[in-house]
């Protein structure tokens, strides 16, 4: 049989990528038609599926993958080596090589962009959810932090305390893991773009070595898996799940899963969904409004509870044990990941969850 032309196979090689490249380029261009063809469409008829037969797998798939990657390609690396040094076309063998490490790193950019990528450049949650918007002051702020705080106090009320006066949940950690997806069931039906085939989130077996990169979830696009660190204050998995799970349904943006995790969180009638929910709304508020206005920022933080006091110092002192260059790396790392998605504010973009919350508030308190 003829073969094809080496200049044949290579433009196949780069299908992938001048695929993904076009999303990249030509989706950002058309939120509209992001929305609804591809985050409605082509996202959830490829990606559900997946995550549904992923959920199925008892551990985390990603964990598993992040532990081999490194193994598996010095391993193949070596293999191919041995192959050139074996090989009578050597040249031949090499540029074989070359093009499958092409492919697949092609590959790769494109599942990124079909299971994730291009949902950054879908319609705004703002703009899905009719949220009003005009300039908010700092007085603004202020009201919505202090309300967040009383009703933080009151789903902390219905949760049991540890030996150190510390919020512990009312049911196990499997438990909470596999409910992040029905604590939306109260807003679905307001929103119907809140869908996913994930039906549970994934502990990480190596959470305490995950904590140095001060990572507390994570959504793998090439799983379609939503993965949370458990060796946290267990007060904060359940908002961080619900973050995860968001992903899943197509939001890719950091401040808008955070927003939608807690809007979730606060409606879905669960005190440990609810609490994790506003405590970490409060933290978001009450920092931004310290940057804002001080003395209204004393106000606000008299309205936080012993009980909340004591979550937050002991979540603080947490995540100081951890502090050092690997998670600074990280969250380097992550503030590049993120701008390279169009999001100009990096990791910052966390914090614009504020903004959101107050658009929210300002229907009823505001």
């Amino acid at each position: 049989m003829k073969q094809k032309p080496l200049w044949i196979k290579w433009i196949i090689c780069l299908i992938p990528l001048v695929i993904a490249a076009l999303m990249y380029l030509m989706l950002p261009k058309f939120p509209r038609f992001t929305e609804y063809v591809f985050s409605r469409g082509i996202f959830r008829a490829i990606g559900f599926p997946v995550q549904w037969a992923v959920s199925a797998i008892p551990f985390s798939v990603t964990e598993i993958i992040v532990i081999l990657i490194i193994p598996s390609v010095i391993a193949l690396a070596v293999v191919w080596i041995i192959k050139i040094i074996r090989s009578t076309e050597k040249t031949k063998t090499a540029e074989k090589g070359i093009r499958f490490v092409a492919w697949v790193l092609n590959l790769v950019f494109l599942v990124f962009m079909v299971m994730h990528g291009a949902n950054y450049y879908r319609l705004p949650v703002s703009e899905l959810l009719e949220l009003p918007d005009r300039e908010y002051t700092a007085e603004d702020l202020y009201n919505v932090t202090c309300d967040i705080a009383v009703k933080a106090s009151q789903a902390r009320e219905k949760l049991p305390e540890d030996e150190n006066g510390c919020a512990v949940l009312s049911v196990t950690q499997s438990e909470i893991l596999r409910l992040a997806n029905d604590c939306y069931d109260n807003i679905k039906e307001d929103y119907p773009f809140l869908r996913t085939g994930v039906w549970r989130v994934k502990p990480v077996i190596l959470s305490h070595l995950w904590s140095y990169t001060g990572t507390t979830g994570v959504y793998c696009p090439w799983t379609g898996e939503s993965n949370v660190n458990t060796d946290v204050p267990v007060y904060s998995i359940p908002h961080t799940a619900a973050h995860e799970i968001a992903h899943t349904m197509g939001i890719a943006k950091e401040d808008e899963c955070n927003f939608l995790a807690w809007l979730a969180c606060s409606k879905s009638g669960m005190a440990d969904f609810e609490y994790s929910g506003y405590l970490s709304a409060y933290g978001y508020c009450i920092n931004t409004l310290y940057r804002t206005d001080k003395d209204l920022w004393s106000k606000a933080l008299d309205m936080c509870s012993e009980g909340m006091m004591r979550d937050l110092t002991n979540e603080n002192a947490y995540w100081d044990t951890f502090k050092g260059e690997v998670m600074e790396s990280s969250q380097n790392f992550n503030d590049s990941f993120i701008k390279a998605n169009r999001v100009e504010s990096g990791i910052l973009s966390y914090d614009l969850m504020v903004e959101l919350l107050l658009r929210y508030y300002d229907i009823d308190i505001i």
